[in-house]
This record gives C-alpha cells, sequence and structure tokens, in this order.
C-alpha cells in the first residue's frame, strides 16, 4: 500500500514537470481527425487513462479465468476427499429403470 502511494505520487509529480515545462497547444491527428491547440498534458493524461483500462479489463478477464479454474480444482478436491460410493453407470441404470 505504502509503495503504491509512493508510485502515485512520482507519476503525478512528473505530469507537473511536464505540465509546467510545455505550456504549449500542440496539434492532435488522429485518422481524419484533427485537433488543434489541445494542451499536451490533455494527451498525456487520456494516454494515461486508456492504458488504466485497458489493463483493467485485461486483468479482469485474466481473473474471471482464474477464478473458474479454482472453482474447478476445489470440486475436484472435494471428489477426491470424498469419492462417490456410487458409480456413474450405477446412477444411469438406475435412472433408467424408474423411468421405465
Amino acid at each position: 500500500m505504502q509503495f503504491q502511494l509512493i508510485v502515485i505520487l512520482l507519476v503525478a509529480l512528473v505530469l507537473i514537470l511536464v505540465t509546467v515545462q510545455n505550456p504549449n497547444p500542440v496539434t492532435l491527428q488522429f485518422l481524419s481527425w484533427d485537433a488543434e491547440g489541445v494542451p499536451l498534458i490533455v494527451i498525456i493524461l487520456l494516454s494515461l487513462m486508456a492504458g488504466i483500462i485497458m489493463s483493467s479489463i485485461s486483468s479482469l478477464v485474466k481473473q474471471v479465468k482464474l477464478k473458474e479454474k479454482i472453482r474447478s480444482l476445489q470440486r475436484e478436491i472435494e471428489e477426491l476427499k470424498y469419492p462417490s460410493l456410487v458409480t456413474e453407470e450405477e446412477i444411469q441404470k438406475t435412472e433408467e429403470k424408474t423411468e421405465k
């Protein structure tokens, strides 16, 4: 937690220094879109936010997959701890008899 705070403060300090040293507006061109007079800090912050959003989505997908794997492994552990006394074949035979 303390390490994260230090990193956040360092990033904020760098952004402040970039803002102070680069007050001139820049022209941004993207595909057929042009934006003139955009402050450099706005472009930097938008890029930073886009990176945060993309990495958050990527982490979320990975976390969901890992949780599914954990649940699967927990079920397998439970099955190995308490093995079923009845086999799948016996269950199917019983079901077939009850249906008739």
